[in-house]
């Protein structure tokens, strides 16, 4: 999955909870305080607060988050609208929960060279679904996108164009160092490992108590941890974009994005606000 990340797009996946990191935000709009600073983890570093808070209001008026009020606390929560956009614009992101039905889906397309910008967009599209290229026309995925793909299909009128078919199995050769070729999961696994090594300088393990060592750290550690979780949430959100979600039947043994992902949710149970 390949996107180019918008200010909102940081604000909904981030109430989405996609990185683990919270289900709620504290303090919207003019009352923003000590929270904030986590906040601010979601947007581009020079994302101004003034813009950050015309982000939110903006996206409070399209009805993507809610204000909500707890023991007299203010806080963001995504709306179901919210929750919406986030499927519909990052389909990928909902296949790691998702339960594997043993069947690949593989489409086949003839765009004429007439339609070149439209070939291009469509194979962009396939690559966003996840879709890894077997040849040049043909890309296959195990994901369960079809209705994804389908309207996007009649969106663009290429219904005489493109096929999609769906199969049990895929006969000859490794299935695994097949899907390890068509989707490069071994960098992408090298990644994963980079962040994972950045994390275990600072001795944080996914042992319950390694944490405690940081929860009342000085000011300036403080910044400085701050600052580092806000640099590995935007890299880890850079892999998770380029993550195909792959069945965990067809990962690599060791497989290291299992691992990252606990460590960054480890990451963020540091107390880093009081």
């Amino acid at each position: 999955m390949r996107k180019l990340l918008r200010p909102q797009d940081m604000l909904l996946l981030g109430l989405a909870n996609v990185l683990d990191v919270f289900e709620e935000f504290k303090n919207p709009l003019g009352i923003l305080g000590r929270g904030y600073e986590q906040m601010y983890g979601f947007v581009p570093a020079k994302y101004k607060k003034h813009n950050f808070d015309h982000l939110v209001w903006r996206s409070l008026k399209t009805g993507y988050i809610e204000k909500v009020v707890k023991d007299n606390i203010p806080y963001l929560r995504l709306t179901s609208s919210g929750k919406k956009r986030i499927e519909r614009d990052f389909p990928l992101f909902k296949m790691q929960s998702e339960k594997w039905d043993r069947k690949w889906r593989v489409v086949t397309f003839d765009i004429e060279e007439v339609n070149r910008k439209t070939r291009e967009r469509f194979r962009e599209k396939l690559k966003g679904l996840g879709f890894g290229m077997l040849q040049e026309s043909v890309f296959i995925t195990p994901n369960d996108i079809v209705r994804d793909f389908s309207e996007f299909v009649e969106s663009y009128n290429l219904e005489d164009s493109v096929y999609i078919l769906e199969v049990s199995q895929i006969v000859g050769g490794d299935v695994k160092s097949l899907v390890n070729k068509i989707w490069h999961l071994d960098e992408l696994d090298e990644r994963y490992i980079k962040i994972l090594n950045k994390i275990r300088k600072l001795d944080l393990t996914r042992t319950s108590d390694r944490p405690k060592q940081f929860n009342n750290p000085g000011k300036e550690d403080k910044e400085k941890l701050l600052n580092f979780i806000k640099d590995i949430r935007k890299e880890y959100l850079e892999i998770l974009l380029i993550d195909p979600f792959l069945p965990k039947e067809l990962l690599p043994e060791n497989w290291q994005g299992r691992e990252a992902r606990i460590s960054i949710k480890n990451l963020e149970k540091l107390k880093l606000v009081s």
